[in-house]
């Protein structure tokens, strides 16, 4: 091969490489996952318009900074095709309603935002044009050409949902843009007792993960499914670009019921968030009104910061919902928190949520902030988004509205983040200084320090309290009395071999009502049956050794399964599911064995028992244990038992539990006595009394006879032979 030769080919391979990098990099600077795919900038000709064009999907395209003077009538958005805009195109609608159907002139308009959507049957990438057009005269006033290559995003369809506990399934999930899920055919049974739509990061989900609302922007538990298609929103700071995963996630037990795999945020071209998919009210039906409502979120306490804020919350399990309403301007924002001082309010150093309406896209905001000086942010100094100081956005937007200059707006934020900014709340009742101000909000929508607090008083509110009302009091205030009434107390005295297996709760009127008045204790949809009752209280007594045959289930590779026995001091359990230092604080008396790496692990496994509906679940018309007992049958799966020996020491405490190694909340309580401790007999409907079984008083009796005088009664063996 000639030198020359060589040289051609070279500079030919240089040359394609170039024109490949150039043409690749093109390619990826039309793509905003923000905005969508970039068609270009209108061509000004007439009436100052301008603008650039982007390709929300096929049929919808977004306008960002829109400007038309106005001065000219029949003008519209129009779209066509052929080398240049012609009378021949078609009419694209703005606004898409109005009261008369007939559509809207263009109005004089700056630097507007605007989202179109196309005629139907319509698709972008069939056009050649889209103008701003003068109907009546057909005149171009500024237009742009549509790339033939261009590609727009488009909706995204995965598989559908994981199978693996609560009968969960559904159809193929898609999502329609980068914040918004819709799951059709959604089945659930609704007995998970702490479960949430979770997104997180990972190939699997696990407790790193967030809840995000359900169909009605509600971050309350999970009700059953039947069927039905609902669409899921993803709150304001996330996009489907930063999770792996949806899912729904049993927070109390750490349980995975199922999931859907996000794919990679490099394989994702979905259509960006920009209002285009509403969600819509969705309607629940009451059977005991016969009506239809919506349900709103409930907040049980309300403070006059000011006669121009109120601020109204209500503790939830894992959060504190707020709400904000203020009279304020739309270019202002509500700053409200907590301060750092317990005794006075302070701004700096102070954990807040800056809320505000952003008028130019409808949209409503709630930042988590953090306050590090008396500036505006600067790098990470001032009055900064935590996520600008390397931090999270911990609180979500759940509802807003914008009427006759009130402002509302609803979020929610958890009581401990793992942003170590922010300021924990406390899950106890605990009076917290809280700090409130409205300002005006920068070109850029952020936050700036001002000194003018509206809580220049000292205020503090404590965030689990119920009925503190100083605004417009709610009729209707006040704890509801229990609609059922419980079930006899079971009972198990006299009894050293127990039998352990797996059933129901009996709704209202058995775990959550024998537990739930004292100590607040929510089940898992599952508890023990020890002999055939549900979570009797045991007596036992020290220096005794008693013997659990326990039929949990031994598949540890399925959670929901596999429920091992075991002796404890704590009143809800699950050991394995707490850290560290909460094991060393917890006292194990039977059921739990260390390894050589002192490693624990559940001794008492066996094959599963469990009591399960022939039916429905009968709890509301059973009156008594007996009768819902009735209404169940025993499965049992082959397989060995497990097996719990437990001698009671005798410095055993007064009151210990039988509880599951995997789950909290599913046994209840064992007395220990003392040998020969006459046990009262209040609500026994299970075994026997020591102190009153025949073989007892036959023993007292002869007892008796033994220690009489011996002038009444000789005992032959001790009388001296006669001579």
């Amino acid at each position: 091969m000639s030198w020359a030769r060589l040289i051609l080919l070279v500079f030919v391979g240089f040359t394609l490489h170039g024109l490949t990098v150039d043409t690749f990099g093109q390619q990826q600077q039309k793509r905003d996952r923000r905005k969508g795919a970039y068609i270009g900038q209108l061509q000004t000709l007439q009436h100052e318009v301008s603008g650039k064009v982007w390709a929300v999907d096929e049929d919808k395209l977004f306008i960002e900074n829109f400007t038309f003077d106005g001065r000219s009538p029949d003008t519209f958005f129009w779209i066509g095709n052929g080398s240049q805009p012609n009378p021949k195109g078609h009419l694209v609608r703005y606004p898409l309603d109005s009261p008369d159907e007939k559509p809207v002139q263009l109005s004089e308009m700056k630097g507007q935002d605007i989202l179109l959507h196309l005629p139907p049957r319509l698709k972008i990438t069939d056009m050649d044009w889209f103008s701003v057009w003068f109907r009546r005269f057909t005149i171009n006033y500024g237009h742009v050409h549509i790339p033939s290559d261009l590609e727009p995003p488009r909706k995204r369809v995965l598989p559908e949902f994981q199978r693996l506990a609560h009968q969960l399934r559904s159809g193929n999930i898609t999502i329609l843009d980068a914040r918004t899920f819709y799951i059709p055919n959604l089945h659930y049974d609704g007995k998970g007792p702490d479960a949430y739509f979770w997104v997180g990061k990972g190939t699997d989900p696990d407790p790193m993960g967030h809840k995000i609302p359900n169909e009605m922007g509600s971050l309350d538990v999970l009700r059953a499914y039947e069927g039905e298609d609902i669409e899921l929103q993803l709150p304001e700071n996330l996009t489907v670009y930063d999770i792996d995963y949806l899912a729904v996630w049993c927070v109390a037990y750490k349980h995975n019921f199922g999931h859907v795999q996000i794919p990679p945020a490099d394989d994702l071209w979905v259509p960006p968030a920009l209002g285009q998919t509403r969600i819509k009210p969705h309607w629940w039906y009451s059977g005991e009104t016969g009506q239809s409502h919506i349900a709103p979120p409930e907040f049980g306490n309300c403070r006059q910061l000011s006669p121009h804020l109120q601020v109204e919350w209500q503790a939830r399990e894992e959060e504190v919902h707020v709400r904000l309403t203020a009279v304020m301007g739309e270019d202002e924002y509500i700053a409200f928190g907590l301060s750092p001082n317990s005794v006075r309010p302070q701004m700096l150093n102070s954990d807040i949520v800056i809320a505000y309406y952003d008028h130019d896209d409808g949209s409503f905001h709630a930042i988590d902030y953090t306050v590090t000086a008396k500036k505006q942010c600067t790098g990470k100094i001032g009055v900064c988004p935590d996520e600008r100081v390397n931090g999270r956005n911990d609180a979500s937007v759940i509802s807003g509205e914008r009427k006759n200059g009130v402002t509302i707006i609803t979020f929610e934020r958890p009581y401990k983040t793992n942003d170590p900014m922010d300021i924990p709340i406390s899950r106890a009742s605990e009076q917290r200084t809280v700090i409130a101000a409205i300002g005006p909000l920068s070109p850029s929508k952020e936050a700036s320090y001002h000194e003018d607090f509206i809580t220049d008083n000292h205020v503090q509110l404590d965030f689990k309290s119920v009925g503190d009302n100083t605004c417009n009091p709610k009729p209707g205030a006040g704890p509801e009395s229990p609609r059922y009434p419980p079930w006899e107390p079971r009972v198990l005295r006299a009894i050293t071999n127990f039998t352990a297996t797996i059933g129901p709760t009996g709704g209202d009127r058995g775990y959550s009502l024998v537990t739930s008045p004292s100590q607040g204790y929510r089940s898992w949809n599952l508890a023990w049956w020890i002999e055939d009752k549900l979570i009797p209280e045991i007596y036992v007594e020290r220096g005794q050794t008693y013997y659990f045959t326990v039929h949990g289930g031994n598949d540890h590779s399925d959670i929901a399964r596999y429920h091992p026995l075991y002796i404890t001091s704590s009143p809800e359990g699950g050991f394995n599911m707490k850290t560290s230092e909460e094991q060393q604080n917890e006292r194990i008396f039977a059921g739990v064995a260390y390894s050589k790496l002192r490693m624990p692990e559940p001794t008492a496994v066996g094959s599963l028992c469990q009591w399960k509906h022939i039916g429905q679940d009968m709890w509301q018309q059973s009156e008594t244990f007996e009768t819902y007992k009735d209404s169940l049958y025993k499965s049992c799966d082959s397989g060995l038992p497990g097996s719990l020996v437990w001698t009671v020491a005798e410095d055993t405490p007064d009151l210990v539990y039988y509880q599951c190694y995997s789950h909290r909340n599913m046994g209840w309580k064992i007395h220990v006595v003392d040998s020969g401790y006459k046990q009262p007999r209040k609500g026994d409907n299970g075994g026997v009394s020591l102190t009153s079984s025949p073989f007892v008083l036959l023993s007292s009796f002869l007892l008796f006879l033994f220690l009489q005088p011996s002038t009444s009664v000789t005992p032959l063996a001790l009388t001296p032979p006669l001579r």
